[in-house]
């Protein structure tokens, strides 16, 4: 669900239930504060990378939140990581740096198609969502293909390099 121009005043308790034949299965509530100028923030709220490269997210707070723990947290497993870098069992580094003016950098270097989905940074007990898209790494080739006539060799997809002789007639 993606609640979409939200106001200060749509802060409450928010209720969620998944049902299944009739009555809800699961259920849970939050609070959900809004607020124009939000203790914390990311520049981008949903970032992309390859399977086996990096994707990098920054995270903004405000003065009050100086001193404050800050975390990146993964939502499937509720795994957290605090300053500093972090190996985990998945061959995925996490670095999470704190410049102290406000900004936090976190990346993430070795994805894997595993950790796509919902994290969550936050500063203190505020905090705010980041979804990640990890995609298939684009297989490298070499084909060869000769005739009489032509000899051409091609890669791809990055570093795309076409050569080719022609027989003189």
């Amino acid at each position: 669900m993606e609640l979409n121009s939200l106001q200060d005043s749509d802060s409450g308790y928010y209720w969620c239930a998944v049902e299944i034949g009739g009555s809800p299965d699961d259920e849970d509530h939050l609070y959900l504060m809004v607020s124009a100028d939000p203790a914390v923030s990311v520049i981008n709220s949903s970032v992309s990378g390859q399977e086996g490269g990096s994707v990098s997210v920054q995270c903004l707070y405000s003065a009050e939140y100086k001193y404050k723990q800050k975390k990146w947290c993964r939502f499937k497993v509720w795994s957290c990581f605090t300053l500093g870098r972090t190996d985990t069992s998945q061959n995925t580094a996490v670095l999470v740096t704190d410049n102290g003016k406000g900004s936090v950098s976190v990346e993430m270097s070795g994805l894997q198609k595993s950790d796509a989905g919902w994290y969550w940074f936050s500063a203190g007990d505020v905090g705010v969502t980041v979804h990640l898209t990890v995609t298939e790494r684009p297989s490298t080739e070499t084909t060869t293909l000769s005739s009489q006539e032509t000899q051409e060799s091609v890669t791809t997809p990055e570093d795309t390099t076409c050569s080719g002789t022609e027989k003189p007639k």
